[in-house]
């Protein structure tokens, strides 16, 4: 009798067990976090006005000796149009670029020529209008991701090639020295209407650099990047009344900068402002193999408008 009490008071203690541990709610399975998205697409238009000055000095020889004459091209402003995109996939790998042109619409080209070779000093200005076309495509990693929430950094490395087109025409003629060249008397002042000089400038490079984003809330993002160029240029000047067309072509090198301030406005529209520069340095023989060293800036602030997708 007192097994059998026993062994139902054990009996029911393990019933009692059972029920105990049917109350407590069991965990969850173990879920993985949401994936981040696998491509990000971001395309958009832009507006940039830009301003430039490109000059240069010509030698007699292939040295430095002897300074024959200078050329500058000074306040070019431009208003350029342009597409641009951002593709980032699996493993932060990036590919990104952009393609515009415009129309140069205003500026001054000052044309020296110094002695022995002309004697007196003379230095002439023109009235300057022409064009620009360019394109970039960079392919790169990152390093980081665009946060879920908040705030968040990426940093991210390409390598990438750029093109860029400039033809400045020059118009009229003006002697602001002492020489007689389109001065008032035997070679006077040529009027505007009548175009004196082109210069068609055609640069090639292949860059390296790093970017920067950098995100203050969800929606507000500056990004910054830098690139040093390696450049090969192609330049052709047309003096329409001496020597003609002279093409000459060489290489150099350069930097660029890029900066943007951000905001989106919806889940897939932003629109941003920035700035943009670029400077060249070349060195370039010409077809009577004679020195041209030339220095070469674009510079301008920017608005911009893009939907993205998969962010």
């Amino acid at each position: 009798m007192t097994r059998q009490l026993w062994a139902g008071a054990v009996a029911l203690a393990l019933a009692a067990s059972a029920a105990n541990a049917a109350d407590v709610a069991a965990p969850p399975p173990w879920t993985p976090p949401p994936l981040a998205p696998v491509w990000v697409f971001e395309a958009g238009l832009r507006y940039w006005y830009s301003s430039a000055k490109n000059s240069y000095n010509y030698y007699g020889d292939n040295t430095t000796a002897f300074l024959v004459s200078r050329l500058s091209y000074d306040g070019l402003p431009a208003h350029s149009g342009e597409g641009f995109f951002r593709l980032d996939g699996p493993l932060g790998f990036f590919l990104k670029g952009y393609v515009g042109g415009g129309m140069i619409v205003g500026g001054h080209a000052y044309d020296e020529d110094y002695p022995p070779f002309e004697v007196p000093y003379s230095k002439t200005v023109s009235d300057t209008k022409g064009s620009l076309a360019y394109l970039d495509l960079d392919a790169g990693y990152s390093l980081g991701a665009a946060p879920s929430a908040g705030s968040g950094v990426r940093l991210g490395f390409f390598a990438g090639y750029h093109f860029w087109h400039e033809q400045v025409n020059a118009f009229g003629c003006t002697q602001i020295a002492t020489d007689v060249v389109c001065a008032p008397g035997p070679s006077p002042p040529i009027p505007t209407s009548i175009k004196v000089v082109t210069e068609d400038d055609k640069w090639n490079a292949l860059r390296v650099g790093a970017v920067a984003d950098i995100w203050f809330t969800r929606a507000l993002k500056l990004s910054a990047e830098a690139a040093y160029s390696h450049v090969w240029q192609r330049a052709t000047d047309i003096h329409y009344f001496t020597f003609g067309p002279d093409p000459a072509s060489g290489s150099g090198n350069g930097v660029q900068a890029e900066a943007l301030l951000s905001y989106q406005l919806t889940g897939v529209f932003n629109v941003g402002i920035g700035g943009r520069w670029w400077h060249y340095n070349t060195s370039a023989t010409d077809q009577f193999d004679q020195l041209l060293k030339y220095t070469t800036d674009r510079y301008g602030g920017f608005v911009q408008g893009s939907v993205k997708f998969g962010e």
